[in-house]
Formats: C-alpha cells, structure tokens, sequence
C-alpha cells in the first residue's frame, strides 16, 4: 500500500516537472488559408533572439538555438491540420510558410526562411539551405520532374527551390552557397502530385456548356469549386501526367458527370466515346497559354471548366477523367512532339490500333476537329508522325 502510494506521487511529480519543462502555448495566431480559417497556438518564446548572419557558423547557431525553443506544439498543430485538411506537401508547406509569416512577424526575410527550414526539416523533409548575399534559400529533395524553378544536385540527388518561387522565381547570375550542415540526412523527398483533392471548403461557380454530337445540341451545367483554381494559380508546373489524374470536384461530379452520364446512357460504347469526345473539342474554345496566360499553364480538369480557353493537353486531362469516371475503360496519354491526345482500350475496331500489353488502343482525340465526332485514327497531319506513352 505505501509503495503505490509513493508509485502515485512520484509519478504526479514526474508530470509536474514535465509541465514547467513545457509551458502551454500563451498565444495564437489566425489567419486564412484558402477558405479555411487557422488558428495555430504558440508559445512566444520559439522567436529566439538571434540576428541573423548569413555564414555557415551562424546559420548553424540559429538552428541549434531553435531546437531548444518550444517548436513541438507548433508542428503538432501544423500535423493535425493536414491531416483535416487532407494537404499534399505543396499545400502543407503554404501553410508552413504562412505560419511562419504570422508568429515570427517583424522579422526579416532570411529569419523567416531560416525558420521555415528548421520546421521544415523537424516534419522530416530532406532540406538543404543555400544563401548569396542577404539572400537565404530554402530547398527541398524531390522525386517528381518539375520546370521553371531552380534545381540543384547533391549526391544523385535532386532539390527544388521552394523559396525561389517566393522570389518570384529572380534570375541569379551567380552560384549560391549551399550549406554544409544537413539538418535531415534521412529526410523524406518532398512530392506534388495531387494524389486525392485537400478538404477544403469549395468555393462554387455555375457554368454552362454546350457541344454538338453529330446533328444533335446538347446543354449541360458545371458547378465549378474556384477554392481548386485558386490553388493551381501558384502551382509548379510539373509533368503533364501529373495533371492528367487529378479528379474531378465532388460539385463536378454531381452536375457534368450525372448530366453527360444520362446522355451517354444505354448507347454502344462507340457512340459513348464520339459523345465525349465531342463534348472536349466544342464545348471550350482553343487558345495556346502563350497566348491566353502569357506564360505555360498547364491546367487540372476543374481549371478548364474556369478558365475561357484551353489548349490540347488540357481538354486530354478533362477528356481522361470522364472515360475514367463513365466507362472505366484503360487509356494511353499520348504524346506527340507538339500535340497531346488520348487513346482508349476497346476490343472491337474502330479504327488504326495502337497494340500496347496486349490490348489494343484507338486515338479519340480530345481536341478537334470541333465540328467532327469521328474517332478510332490519329488527328490529321499525326498519322506517320512518332509518339511516346506518358501514362498507361
């Protein structure tokens, strides 16, 4: 009996001593995230003192010194709202970044982006830091192929500036240093695929379309989330692939697919694929993104239904998604050197097979001719052209 008794109070102790090693966080900040509200509880004391000096040995001291901050709740809030929030490592690391920006307010740019690679580096991302100048640089090993934004090699290793995309992704005309301090050597790569949509509240947005089927007008509705659009605005562009498999919205899902669903319904598997195949080439109108943003802009199928205009790999995202939602039929992402199209897997013929593993693929191009629903062959000008399989 007095031994549980003793058991009993030393381990209240043991508790009480942890709790003044780890005082509850004192203040909170809140912000907007998308059309989310965050609220992250902090304790004051994890904005350490320190001027920031960008030279290895002082780079290396602010580290050490954050690790003796009280960070822990911090990355527990940053943990529980990814998961609520169902975050891909983009998104996760907009919200690191944000979170950053509110509790360590006042300081300057290279403070922040110290600060961000230390929480960056404790949520076990490979990291490394580089700087130039008054200039700190925050990268991130990645596994994915991503364009327009600074790489650099470390031991067959790839990293991506995330912070140069911050920057605005600025032009430097000399080599930046990179840290010989490795925060996480067993980090983990950093990914942007959209594997399943975050849980974010939508945004919604009605629009009409209207295409032509053979002689035959066709209206449907789309209830667009803009919370998706917003998303892919700073987005890095990566492979055209990745962009192929985003899903629909659930509001897509409810409105275009039920509607062009009905349509299809009951008609011969050819005349279900010349119906959406003429839903993709006429109801958006072509632009290249040069021309429309200035710029490549690779779009996510949500992103067409917004945007006015649209080019071929965008309609093949759009095009994939709906043989994939209706038919669940095996397609190839087709790419020729300057034209992206969609080939399905059909046992009777239609037309030229392309045989891939044993099956044979005809071409419904997504993209035009807009007055044609005729498929099964290469778009005019492509039959002897060479292609290559982006996904199967």
């Amino acid at each position: 009996m007095i031994q549980n008794t003793l058991l009993f109070f030393l381990s209240c102790f043991i508790t009480l001593l942890f709790s003044f090693n780890e005082p509850a966080p004192s203040k909170t900040i809140e912000f907007s995230f998308y059309t989310e509200t965050i609220k992250i509880p902090y304790d004051p004391e994890i904005v350490i003192n320190q001027r920031v000096k960008l030279e290895e040995e002082y780079i290396v001291q602010f580290y050490k010194k954050m690790e003796r901050a009280p960070y822990q709740s911090v990355l527990s809030e940053l943990r529980t709202a990814k998961h609520q929030y169902q975050l891909n490592d983009w998104l996760f690391y907009e919200l690191v970044e944000k979170t950053v920006n509110k509790v360590f307010m006042g300081k300057g740019t290279s403070y922040k982006v110290l600060a961000t690679w230390f929480l960056m580096s404790k949520l076990h991302y490979d990291t490394r830091l580089a700087f130039l100048g008054n200039t700190a640089y925050l990268y991130v090993k990645t596994l994915d192929n991503i364009y327009e934004t600074p790489m650099i090699e470390e031991k067959g290793s790839r990293y991506f500036g995330l912070t140069e995309l911050q920057y605005k992704r600025t032009k430097r005309s000399k080599a930046i240093y990179l840290l010989n301090f490795i925060a996480t050597p067993n980090g983990k790569p950093f990914s942007l695929a959209f594997n399943r949509l975050p849980a974010l509240q939508s945004t919604i947005e009605q629009k009409d379309f209207s295409f032509q089927w053979r002689e035959k007008k066709y209206k449907v509705v789309a209830e667009v989330d803009k919370t998706l659009v917003e998303i892919m605005r700073k987005y890095p562009i990566i492979d055209e692939s990745g962009y192929i498999k985003v899903p629909f919205s659930d509001n897509l899902k409810n409105t275009l697919i039920r509607q062009l669903g009905a349509i299809i319904k009951d008609k011969p598997i050819r005349l279900q694929l010349e119906i959406l195949s003429s839903f993709t080439r006429s109801a958006f109108q072509y632009k290249e993104d040069e021309a429309y943003f200035g710029r490549s802009k690779p779009m996510i199928r949500e992103e067409v239904f917004h945007y006015a205009y649209s080019d071929c790999e965008d309609r093949s995202a759009v095009f994939y998604g709906l043989v994939d939602e209706l038919l669940h039929l095996p397609m190839l992402v087709i790419a020729f050197s300057d034209h992206l199209t969609i080939a399905v897997a059909l046992k009777d013929s239609i037309g030229t097979a392309i045989r891939h593993k044993g099956k044979n693929y005809y071409i419904c191009d997504p993209t035009g001719p807009s007055n044609s629903s005729e498929i099964g062959y290469p778009p005019k000008g492509y039959e002897r052209k060479s292609f290559e399989i982006l996904l199967d």
